[in-house]
């Protein structure tokens, strides 16, 4: 716990020191669409995955109409919520094996493996949407989960268009 602790602290420490080192982000609304592609293509992929976060939640904010008082409390535990889902998800890794490559025995495995994740996802989501209700409103909190569903769905979409990152195989989804 003492542990979790001073790393939470470790991490919020180096979070605030490098948002202060940090050059403004241009105006995208005022960027032409070249613009804005050779921004984010100049940008490291921990900038990229941080610059779409950061549109991810401001997107989400307008849709649930999250109060100017409550925005910042719901970044935040909207960030914590997707580490959260994200640690879970990393525990499954089904290291690019073709289902047909499998024995009965090691694709009942891994089958169990994907309802004891899909369980752990579920859990961790109530055990959130306790937490949501304490910032947002039930209807919110519902409209929340619809909305992340619709980005999965997306993102998967997308993913069908355009195939996997170099060097991954095809993905489960799990949720």
């Amino acid at each position: 716990m003492m542990k979790n602790t001073i790393y939470t602290l470790f991490l919020l420490i180096f979070f605030v020191t490098t948002k202060a080192q940090e050059t403004p982000r241009p105006d995208f609304k005022n960027m032409s669409q070249e613009q804005r592609r050779e921004y984010i293509k100049n940008l490291s992929p921990e900038q990229r995955m941080k610059l779409m976060h950061d549109a991810a939640a401001m997107m989400t904010i307008r849709n649930l109409q999250v109060p100017a008082e409550k925005q910042e409390a719901f970044k935040k535990l909207l960030f914590e919520y997707g580490q959260s889902q994200k640690a879970i998800k990393d525990k499954f890794k089904n290291n690019n094996v073709s289902e047909f490559d499998l024995s009965d025995a090691e694709a009942k495995k891994l089958l169990d493996q994907s309802f004891d994740l899909g369980q752990q996802l579920l859990n961790n989501r109530k055990v959130y949407a306790e937490k949501f209700l304490k910032i947002l409103t039930p209807q919110q909190v519902l409209k929340l989960f619809k909305q992340e569903g619709k980005m999965r769905e997306k993102l998967m979409e997308r993913r069908d268009k355009m195939g996997p990152p170099p060097g991954r195989g095809p993905m489960i989804d799990v949720q």
